[in-house]
Order: structure tokens, then sequence, then C-alpha cells
């Protein structure tokens, strides 16, 4: 027995003066159901049972949802109802679909991870047109095709009247010059401009905040001047500004990119065009109660004409980080910058201009201009770029000429081609011999070491030390030796020794 039948045979054997036990075992139903039903009057049976016939309509989609549940156990009952509209095309209401999978949930043991959750302040809404939120968010996706995951970048925009958003995807980090071209396409798209941007500062968009004084990137800098938009830049730390778009991109990062599959970039796009249309824009928003697309159509009569023209697409542009070797990488080769590059500058970004690679600053400047290399693992490298190792030994050479003399620039020299790895440690040692034996006896043992060609300031030393004690010995002994230790008296033995001592050992 179901529906209103049993209803009323409850209510009719309740007005008789039954009891709950004997309408139970009367009517044949457990006597839950009837405590259920007792008191209940018909307005709010209707609504349940209206409620109840709901549920039984999306029972029949029980499997796909219950798969999604296991393969997906943080699946958002919003994330579930947009599967269902793309998918199968079912309208079903918010608070139905959240009953049935909660009921899903309980009945098969899927269990919600849980995420905490942020607080954020109720502010004042702004008038219909002024206000325009932008944030940037990143999401890795498994690929349809394979098992490899791939990194989307998102820009995400959202009117702060009627909620109304838009967004754009792509494969690698947003540049300035990306993210113009951006919003000139959420403009278009919006049909017409607000009056104020607010906007993270990112670096992409601002260079550093000098008490106040907000510097942004060259080309932000030129999109600003040309459309005469006003500005609120967030302080660093501080989402609570733009708290609106932070809940968006949220949302796109919950609701349209989880669990979805990436097979192509345009691909994704129109899909989150079509989300747009069918969920974050013709969804009823939870503050303003309303859709946010039937918000727009009245916002939309307040936006701005639309000033300037996006700038042209360069064939490639994308951005990279630089390494503490000063290089960058791309396509399996290294590119070299400046010597230090890497202590200023943490990304750059690159532009492929007919077969040449153009490395820039965050802000647009020319950093380095490179061929671009054809094969794998090869270090394409700059001759400016390159440590300037003979201006180094020339400045420690005429310091040390300084210190001792012209007399020692002739040997100094030799022993800076002779030991180019070691010129720092080569001529200190030079000036410590100096020091140690006085001028003239280094300058003796230097035209000693340079008759003998010892180009080593170790053989400088041990000369110089040598020529504090005596004179040098003839040109055939290369070096003098003072220490004793070495002249060693030989002991001469008659082989009968020897012999004696080989018969003793056969024995």
């Amino acid at each position: 027995m179901k529906g209103w039948h049993m209803y009323s045979e409850i209510q009719a054997l309740k007005e008789k003066g039954f009891s709950i036990r004997q309408v139970s075992r009367l009517i044949r139903v457990s006597r839950n159901t009837i405590r259920k039903y007792w008191d209940m009057p018909p307005d709010e049976y209707a609504a349940t049972l209206m409620c109840i016939n709901k549920l039984s309509a999306l029972s029949a989609y029980e499997p796909p949802v219950l798969h999604w549940l296991e393969s997906y156990p943080c699946m958002s009952a919003a994330q579930v109802r947009d599967w269902l509209c793309e998918k199968y095309y079912v309208d079903a209401a918010e608070r139905t679909v959240r009953r049935f999978v909660a009921g899903l949930r309980e009945k098969h043991g899927i269990k919600k991870k849980d995420t905490p959750q942020r607080e954020y302040e109720a502010v004042d809404e702004l008038p219909m047109g002024f206000q325009l939120q932008m944030d940037f968010g990143v999401k890795t996706v498994r690929s349809a095709y394979s098992s490899r995951y791939t990194k989307l970048y998102v820009a995400a925009f959202s009117l702060s009247c009627s909620r109304y958003k838009w967004g754009i995807f792509q494969e690698k980090p947003f540049t300035s010059e990306n993210l113009v071209r951006a919003l000139y396409s959420c403009f278009e798209y919006m049909g017409g401009m607000p009056c104020q941007l607010v906007y993270d500062q990112d670096s992409i968009l601002v260079v550093s905040e000098n008490n106040g004084d907000i510097i942004h990137t060259h080309a932000f800098a030129a999109f600003l001047q040309e459309t005469h938009l006003q500005t609120l830049v967030c302080r660093k730390s501080d989402p609570e500004t733009k708290g609106k778009i932070e809940a968006v991109v949220r949302f796109i990062k919950g609701n349209f990119m989880e669990n979805r599959l990436f097979m192509d970039l345009d691909i994704w796009n129109r899909s989150f065009e079509e989300w747009l249309d069918r969920t974050g824009n013709g969804r009823v928003h939870g503050t303003t109660k309303r859709k946010p697309c039937e918000l727009f159509a009245e916002e939309q009569k307040c936006l701005l004409p639309l000033f300037g023209s996006p700038p042209e697409k360069n064939a490639d542009s994308m951005s990279r980080t630089v390494r503490k070797d000063n290089t960058i990488l791309y396509c399996s080769n290294r590119y070299s910058l400046p010597l230090g590059t890497f202590n200023t500058h943490k990304t750059v970004n690159l532009e492929i201009v007919d077969e040449r690679l153009k490395i820039f600053t965050e802000t647009s400047d020319l950093l380095a201009e490179h061929q671009l290399c054809c094969d794998k693992g090869k270090l394409v490298k700059a001759d400016s770029h390159r440590y300037e190792r003979n201006q180094k030994v020339q400045e420690r050479l005429e310091k040390t000429v300084s210190l001792l003399g012209e007399e020692f620039r002739e040997y100094l020299t030799a022993l800076c081609v002779a030991k180019p790895r070691y010129v720092k440690e080569q001529l200190a040692l030079v000036v410590k011999t100096c020091e140690s034996y006085g001028r003239e006896t280094t300058l003796k043992a230097v035209l000693f070491c340079s008759e003998q060609e010892l180009w080593n300031a170790s053989d400088l030393a041990n000369a110089s030390a040598a020529l504090s004690d005596r004179t040098l010995p003839p040109a055939a002994t290369r070096l003098p030796v003072s220490d004793e230790k070495y002249h060693i008296d030989v002991q001469h033995r008659p082989l009968s020794v020897y012999a004696e001592a080989a018969l003793g050992a056969r024995q």
C-alpha cells in the first residue's frame, strides 16, 4: 500500500479511534511508517510525496551516479547535478539531487572527504556595472587518452553585482600579454567594460608596491592607459578583498575541472563555455537568489563601451623558470641569460620570432636573444654571457705587479699562463715569498726559475729558501735542496755476505 491510498486509510482508521498498533495490523504497514504520517496534515504529505516521486525518478540514474561517487568520493552533489544535466539532460532541483546523493552515500557507505572551510565577511553590494574581479587558478587533470596528467591554467572573471562569470584556459602560465588578450575577450563576451578592475599583486600584473604606489608591468600598464579603467589592487596575503572571484575559482576547479578528462584545449574551452551557460551562470546563486544570466541582462545595460583593441598574438609565447646557472630550458636545450639573472628574476617570458628565441623579463624588457637549436641537450650560450675570466686575471696580475715591482711582471705573466686555474693562489704565494725572504732574494730566485723554466710559485719559494742559506748550485741541478734528510750514506758489502745468506735460506 502506497501513496494517497495508504495515507487516507491511516487517517480514516485514526478518526474511528483505532490505535497505531491496530492500524498496523489492519493495513499491514509498519508502525514506524504509520507513526510518521499519523499527525501529518494533507498539504505536508503532498509535498513529501512529490519529493519521493522526484527521488524515484532519479533512481533510474542510480548506476551512473553510484559509479561517479565510487570513482570520485569527493564529488559534490552540485557536480552530480551538472553531470546529469550534461550527460543525460536531466534538470533536477538542487535539493532533490542533494537528498538523492546523500541517500546513496549512506546506503553504500561512501564518505566524502572533509575540506577546511574559509571564513568570509559580508560586504555591501556594489552598483551594477561598476566592478569586475579577476583571479587565476591552476589544476592538474588527467588525459582522456593515457594515464598522463596535464596542468591547466585558468584566468577567471566575475562581475561583482550579477556574479556573471567568464574564463579561459591554457596549458602554459599566463603572461602579461596573454592576460590582456583574455580581458579583451571577456569584455567582448560581456558586451562592455566595468568601471573598476580588482586583482591580486600577481607578477604578470604588478612589478612592485612602492609604499602604495603600484608599478605595473609594461603590457598591463599600456592596457590600463588605453582603457582608462580604475584599479583596486589587493594587499599581499589579503584575498578577502576579492572574495567573490576567489569563490568562483574554487567553483570552477571543484565543479567543472574536478574528475573531468582532458582531450584537447579547444574542446576543453568549448565545454567550459557550455558549463557557464548551464551551471556557472545558469544556476541560482546562493546570495542573490537569482540566476547570474538573468541578473546580467539588467547589469549589461550599465557597462561602459569597449575601448582599445587586443594586442597582436605572438606565434609562440610562454614563460620559463630561471635556473641557478643563469639558463632557461626550452625544447630540451639550455639557453643562456646574462650573469646575475637568477638573483633578480625568477621567471622570464619567451617568444619565438623567425626561428629566434627572445627572452624577456616580466616587464617585457629584452634579456637575451638566441638562434633556435634543433638538437637536444645542447647549451646555447652567448659570448656576452660568459664569465670574464681574462679580465679578472689581468686585474690580479696588475695588482701584484704594483705591489712587487715591474721586475716581476714577466715571471708573473708566465705563471698566469702556466697555471690558469690557480692564478689567485700562485700570485698570493709569490707575495708571501717576498715577505718571507725579502725582495732581492726573491728576485734572484725568479731569475733562477726563469732560466730553469720552473713556472710554479712553489719552486720559487723553495729556490728563495735555498738562496737565503747558500749560493745556487750549478745549472745542471734543477732545484736546490737545503734539507739534509735526503743525503744518505750507503754501506758497501762484499758479495760473499749475500752468498752466505742465500745458502742459509736453502738449508
